[in-house]
């Protein structure tokens, strides 16, 4: 946008960027975790050691969207009860429009947290808390620079199942609650495992059908779409790639209608 120069930030701007943190968590919940598929539930491979580490990206048709990389411990890990400890850092990016204008917004973020992981025959059940601090950039586009970083923290709340079923099938399931932006995240993931079951070769393939809902008072948003996996398991390597459908809408905007794809990837250590 050729207004997009050096100048001077409104104080309009400044303070609309203070009062509207619910479109913080619209687009941050993209992705969140949501990439932490099927390597989860994976027998602990021979040599493998306690860390992970986890990243992930989405995006859709409107040039919104989030990116992240997880670092994991596992206290107890190889045991029925395990201690996860992640921290993360990502990267957040959307626009909107208010008021006749466009409004973009870049948000780094930082998270810990600690929970139990149940694991059994039937899966593992995992609970997480911990919290997150964002800094928030806008840009408006009637004004030449963005306003100052604004910081917002809060609490994270967030619940994973990752179940075993009749052999192939591995249903996935997380939700995410974020307290800074009062905003709820669900993912409904079903697996069919197309290989190795016994987990001896090198690779096993997973194909899948995905459902997302998330929102809060100020903005929704539904996905619909299907995964591709591949877990190599002597690497104690997982990549995927899943893309579909969504539909968007907040108070202030129609509902938008696109495409969206993403990736991740997970690795044992």
């Amino acid at each position: 946008m050729a207004n997009r120069r050096a100048g001077g930030q409104s104080r309009a701007a400044m303070s609309e960027s203070r009062a509207r943190p619910g479109r913080l968590g619209a687009a941050g919940k993209l992705l969140a975790t949501a990439t932490l598929c099927a390597a989860l539930g994976w027998p602990r491979a021979a040599g493998a050691g306690p860390l992970e580490g986890i990243a992930g990206w989405e995006g859709d048709g409107y040039h919104q969207g989030y990116g992240f990389a997880t670092a994991g411990l596992l206290l107890g890990d190889g045991g029925h009860l395990v201690v996860p400890v992640r921290i993360s850092g990502s990267y957040l990016y959307y626009n909107f429009r208010e008021q006749g204008e466009e409004v973009s917004v870049r948000a780094p973020g930082a998270a810990g947290s600690l929970g139990l992981r149940l694991v059994g025959e039937w899966g593992t059940a995992t609970l997480l808390a911990g919290g997150e601090v964002r800094w928030e950039q806008r840009l408006r586009e009637s004004v030449s620079t963005p306003a100052a970083s604004i910081a917002r923290g809060g609490a994270v709340l967030q619940a994973e199942s990752d179940l075993k079923l009749s052999g192939r099938l591995r249903p996935f399931l997380l939700f995410n609650y974020s307290g800074s932006s009062r905003y709820l995240y669900g993912r409904a993931l079903l697996r069919w495992q197309c290989s190795n079951l016994d987990w001896q070769g090198p690779a096993s393939w997973f194909v899948g059908i995905e459902g997302v809902g998330q929102g809060n008072r100020d903005t929704d948003a539904f996905q619909g779409g299907t995964t591709v996996e591949c877990a190599l398991t002597h690497a104690r390597l997982s990549l995927s790639v899943h893309g579909g459908w969504k539909s968007s809408a907040s108070s202030d905007s129609a509902r938008r209608d696109g495409g969206y794809v993403g990736a991740g990837i997970y690795r044992r250590f």
